[in-house]
């Protein structure tokens, strides 16, 4: 795929799908707008899709008593795709939602802790909260008790000439002409939506793997290992 290609290509890019001048003066009053539509159909792809090579792990360690965290920098809370706990010398899967049923085993607005998090979601203020709140710190040699959490980070900018676009160039550039071109009533639009599309396909059909199969049943997971929930240890008051 064509990443990593700078504004100032995309827009020589975009103007010739569109068959306007490539000379900047000649466009300097509509530049913003051709800016703006192309930052916008980047924006609008990395939203459709997990795409593969812009999927980050970064590591939050847990405080004593800390029950809200901040998506690590870069990360979109609406993106986040997983998130682990370092338990026992292993990643250990969080599972998602944290409801009535919880909170009336450890209940978080009176302060209970207990150990190790068992379950996350999204609080209000794009925030993390973690169940049950930890009653220590994580470990900086062996990690344990740090979060891993998985997911789609944010874009680069793609304001400044030589900014560089994290998804296809020519699916980034192909859509956004088929737009400017709609709009203007020009008859190449179709053909520039349809081709958009047949890239957009051909690319996520590369990146999305292919289910197997096997014959006389099975789920195919072979020997694999189902890790489950961890175990809580034991439980300590906020008060002790």
């Amino acid at each position: 795929m064509a990443r990593g290609q700078t504004l100032i290509s995309l827009l020589d890019d975009l103007r010739a799908e569109c068959r306007l001048s490539l000379n900047p003066a000649h466009n300097a009053q509509v530049r913003d707008g051709q800016v703006k539509h192309l930052r916008r159909t980047q924006a609008w792809l990395w939203e459709d899709f997990d795409w593969p090579h812009i999927l980050v792990e970064r590591q939050v360690p847990l405080q004593a008593g800390q029950r809200l965290y901040d998506p690590p920098e870069g990360m979109v809370i609406d993106r986040i795709t997983r998130m682990e706990v370092r338990y026992g010398g292993r990643w250990v899967p969080l599972n998602p939602g944290i409801g009535a049923q919880e909170y009336a085993q450890w209940d978080s607005e009176l302060g209970q802790r207990a150990w190790p998090v068992q379950r996350w979601r999204i609080y209000e203020d794009e925030q993390i909260e973690v169940w049950p709140i930890p009653d220590q710190n994580a470990e900086a040699d062996t990690l344990e008790g740090t979060v891993k959490v998985s997911g789609i980070r944010s874009l680069n900018p793609l304001v400044a000439d030589d900014d560089r676009c994290d998804l296809d160039a020519r699916l980034i550039v192909l859509y956004t002409a088929a737009e400017i071109l709609a709009a203007a009533g020009s008859k190449d639009a179709e053909l520039k939506l349809t081709n958009a599309n047949k890239l957009y396909a051909k690319l996520r059909g590369k990146l999305v793997p292919r289910r197997q199969f096997r014959m006389f049943g099975g789920s195919g997971r072979g020997d694999r290992q189902v890790l489950r929930g961890p175990p809580t240890i034991y439980y300590r008051d906020s008060g002790s």
